[in-house]
């Protein structure tokens, strides 16, 4: 059962002190406490519109999660069927998600934090998202200092007990080493979060609400691990998987949601986050991509270089059913690494969002090059390009790290002559004959 509180102004920064965890209140007076440990004023960068300036130290802001992110996963889990009871984060960090949970549901949050500095920040930065939009939640919302796994005493602090959480959504802290470490060496460890929580889950038909952030470089035994530990307490629940992607050719951020937090009819999701801090996504079933080892780019073809991020939800197919005309041919001719390679014989719909978000670079094959891109192969790589009308001939190719820029060089400044055509990409792509390199032209 809830223990009310008074949420007038007047409340006292630190509303309780026990023996394990030290209780603050969502409140104004903790504001100053923020701007001691963590000046407004040096926070780097200023939000976008219409996002909270919160709180955060330089490492809060290089690992949280960007707010338009916070708020689509919020939206996203206001549309789930969830019981009655609290949300928690029992490592909430600058409570940046929390807090978007929070104000989209319109319900209180608990967040628990070791560091005393971060939680104080994250009461703060819970005030400041609650003086944006409805704040009636915060009465019941606090953030406490002490140990996330220590369940029963926590509830105990605020006056609850029994099955009161509603969603558990955790980042755990994770390794340097992101590929080669067990899940038990997060911090706070999974199984034994789920083991001192799980009595105090509110469990629906479907399970419970859980959402839990992962490395997004896990190993799919990992995620295997991940699957069947949650699958040991409660058999029978849904699971989604989520993706998220700013474009930098890598994962940005690998999340699952399990139970009544998951959607059983899309086990896999994309969401990737656009440099104005929209976010597009999309979901469905994960299926395999295979290379095509016999495909062999001509003339008049379209290489397309996509994030990597899209192969490795699983969700190309359905990418591909909005990127390409049915009569198109398509072939994946590099599905590793952070450029895999799409051959099409079609130029991509890239008028629609969803296919030019997820889209790093995409052109009609010109001309196949004769010599390999070295800075003493110039002259021809210069004949090609100016043969094109190209402006400019961005490196899109595997190089050796010192020789790209010296090369890039030599091609823009050989092309500078030619400000009125059209920029180019030279892509490689493994043949059964070796490597070849293919001039191409952005539409």
């Amino acid at each position: 059962m809830n223990r009310k509180a008074d949420n007038s102004d007047s409340r006292p920064l630190i509303w309780c002190v026990m023996a394990t965890h030290t209780v603050l209140p969502i409140s104004p007076d903790i504001l100053g406490f923020a701007e001691v440990i963590a000046p407004q004023s040096e926070i780097d960068g200023k939000p976008k519109s219409g996002e909270p300036h919160l709180y955060q130290t330089d490492r809060m802001k290089r690992l949280s999660t960007p707010w338009s992110v916070c708020l689509t996963r919020a939206e996203q889990l206001a549309d789930c069927r969830l019981g009655q009871g609290i949300l928690l984060d029992p490592a909430c960090g600058s409570g940046s998600q929390l807090f978007a949970y929070c104000s989209e549901l319109e319900r209180a949050g608990i967040g628990i934090e070791l560091d005393a500095d971060s939680a104080v920040l994250s009461a703060a930065n819970g005030q400041i998202v609650a003086d944006g939009g409805n704040s009636e939640w915060t009465s019941e919302s606090f953030v406490l200092v002490g140990d996330g796994t220590d369940a029963t005493a926590a509830l105990s602090e605020i006056g609850m007990s029994g099955q009161a959480v509603a969603v558990m959504h955790v980042d755990p802290a994770r390794p340097l080493d992101t590929q080669n470490h067990s899940l038990d060496e997060m911090e706070p460890p999974i199984s034994i979060l789920l083991n001192r929580w799980a009595d105090h889950f509110v469990i629906g038909r479907r399970g419970p609400a859980i959402i839990i952030d992962l490395s997004p470089r896990l190993l799919e035994t990992q995620q295997q691990e991940i699957e069947q530990l949650l699958l040991s307490y409660w058999p029978d629940s849904p699971i989604t998987w989520e993706w998220v992607s700013t474009g930098r050719g890598r994962i940005d951020r690998l999340t699952i949601w399990f139970g009544t937090a998951a959607d059983s009819a899309t086990p896999a999701r994309m969401l990737r986050l656009l440099s104005d801090g929209s976010v597009v996504s999309f979901a469905g079933r994960a299926t395999d991509v295979k290379r095509a080892t016999s495909a062999v780019p001509s003339t008049r073809d379209w290489l397309t270089i996509v994030d990597s991020a899209l192969l490795a939800s699983g969700l190309q197919g359905q990418w591909l059913r909005e990127a390409l005309p049915p009569e198109s041919t398509r072939h994946w001719v590099r599905i590793s690494g952070r450029r895999p390679m799409l051959l099409s014989s079609e130029p991509l719909h890239m008028e629609k969002s969803i296919v030019s978000a997820f889209v790093s670079s995409t052109g009609q094959i010109i001309s196949r090059l004769k010599v390999e891109p070295k800075v003493e192969n110039i002259s021809p790589i210069l004949v090609s390009a100016n043969s094109a009308y190209l402006s400019r001939l961005t490196l899109r190719c595997k190089m050796e790290p010192s020789a790209q820029p010296k090369l890039q060089r030599k091609l823009d400044h050989g092309l500078k002559d030619y400000p009125r055509g059209k920029p180019g990409f030279l892509a490689d792509v493994e043949t059964n004959d070796g490597d070849a390199w293919f001039i191409c032209k952005e539409p």
